[in-house]
């Protein structure tokens, strides 16, 4: 008994456990996802004619690189790396397809396999990825599908 009291009070001389960091945000992607984006970051919008390009950034780095670049539409190119490393599993429904290959190569595709209408996502990891990785794998954990039709979340735009 006395070391299970030892333990209890070292634990509570240590002080309350830290607060999580601030959550991300959350958005909906037309057209039909939801994806969360890190607290902090901010999202460069490229629309092009049937589809949209973002790339995730944090404003506090220097030149700002990209974390994650993400096109949104229904005419992707396939994920490709040198050697790649490929690998499938289904989440929420929805089909992943990473893959993976030398110098920090990663590159998704996320679909709908029962609803075509929500287009394909085609994610890579860019050159922020790289000192944080968590960070990406995250981005990348968080894609779920949105309710049917959707109206987008104007992200934090970057200056």
């Amino acid at each position: 008994m006395l070391p299970t009291i030892g333990i209890a009070l070292c634990l509570a001389a240590s002080g309350p456990t830290p607060a999580a960091g601030p959550a991300p945000t959350t958005l909906t992607l037309w057209p039909g996802y939801t994806i969360n984006l890190p607290a902090g970051y901010c999202v460069t919008v490229s629309m092009g004619p049937d589809f949209r390009t973002l790339y995730f950034r944090d404003p506090a780095a220097p030149k700002s690189p990209i974390l994650v670049g993400l096109y949104a539409g229904h005419n992707p190119r396939e994920p490709e790396c040198d050697k790649p490393k490929v690998r499938e599993w289904t989440a929420e429904g929805l089909a992943f397809k990473s893959v993976r290959g030398p110098d920090a190569c990663a590159e998704f595709a996320v679909h709908d396999p029962k609803k075509w209408e929500r287009g394909v996502l085609h994610l890579w990891f860019g050159p922020g990825a790289k000192d944080h990785p968590q960070l990406a794998e995250g981005v990348i954990a968080s894609i779920h599908p949105a309710q049917l039709p959707v109206e987008p979340t104007d992200p934090p735009a970057c200056k």
